[in-house]
């Protein structure tokens, strides 16, 4: 992979001072949960690909707690019923390892602590079962969560925030979703809890490594190959060229669009899809990091 700033590493939004509660797409029904801090456990570090990590975490906090208290201490336990979902990382700081952490802020965002900046970076959700949370991440040359992950052992510790808001899947026959190995947990996510009645069309981009789809992307069934089409381009990171000219041979518009990975990319990407017909409140996309850009 290319050493060049801003790749692969997920999403540098900083928590912002308040994040208004308001629909990002009409099509798909929002759920919150309260924005709350956690702290959990590394169970398990795996290499899935060289330039794909899982990591899994474990810990009390993950459940309910409060419940005997009852009342408004009652915290619920962490979920994820979508595809998309986000946790966000607490991770420390590179220079002095120290950890500072973000403090819930009105209409469920996270904000900075008073004289302190909390470092932090959301990673999409790949499952959560059987009391686990997995995450996978891209490696990188370079970022905060890079640093983070070439250190971390299972044993350590790590303060996290669970979903804060779930989208549930639009009420559509036939969704496409294209993405870059950033939106690889997601899109992989998609095929498998995809519901019967929606067919499915994924194209990703990803650097010229055949161990990435297929140590990632499940396999399709035979029974749901009409159903379920899934194709992989080689590409360099940020390129749309080649999604472009793959969506060219695609039949638009759809029923809807799910698009994410790199700006650059993923405006290119949509650009294409509304001139090819497709209503803009049916494509929902997501820049989950810059090229170039600091990570």
């Amino acid at each position: 992979m290319p050493e060049q700033a801003g790749t692969y590493e997920k999403s540098d939004r900083r928590p912002s001072a308040r994040e208004a509660r308001r629909a990002r797409n009409p099509h798909r029904a929002e759920s919150w949960q309260p924005t709350v801090l956690r702290r959990v456990r590394v169970r398990a570090v795996e290499s899935l690909a060289p330039e794909l990590v899982r990591v899994t975490f474990e810990g009390d906090e993950l459940g309910e707690s409060g419940a005997d208290a009852g009342g408004p201490d009652l915290v619920p336990a962490v979920c994820s019923p979508s595809f998309d979902d986000v946790v966000v990382f607490c991770l420390p700081d590179p220079a002095t390892g120290e950890v500072t952490l973000p403090v819930p802020a009105p209409g469920g965002g996270l904000g900075h602590p008073p004289g302190g900046t909390a470092l932090v970076r959301e990673y999409t959700v790949r499952s959560l079962r059987d009391g686990a949370l997995a995450v996978d991440l891209v490696r990188h040359a370079s970022g905060a969560g890079v640093r983070w992950l070439e250190s971390v052992r299972p044993g350590d510790e790590l303060t996290i925030v669970g979903p804060r808001v779930s989208r549930a899947l639009p009420a559509v026959d036939r969704m496409l979703a294209v993405g870059d190995a950033t939106a690889l947990p997601a899109l992989a996510r998609l095929i498998e809890e995809r519901p019967p009645t929606l067919a499915l069309d994924v194209l990703a981009a990803l650097p010229d490594s055949p161990a990435l789809p297929r140590t990632v992307l499940p396999a399709v069934s035979p029974a749901d190959a009409d159903r379920v089409r899934v194709r992989v381009v080689a590409a360099a990171p940020g390129s749309a060229e080649e999604l472009i000219d793959a969506l060219s041979a695609a039949a638009l518009p759809t029923g809807f669009a799910w698009v994410a990975g790199e700006s650059g990319m993923v405006t290119a990407v949509r650009r294409h899809l509304l001139a090819r017909g497709q209503e803009p409140d049916r494509v929902q996309f997501t820049g989950y990091w810059r090229l170039g850009g600091p990570l």
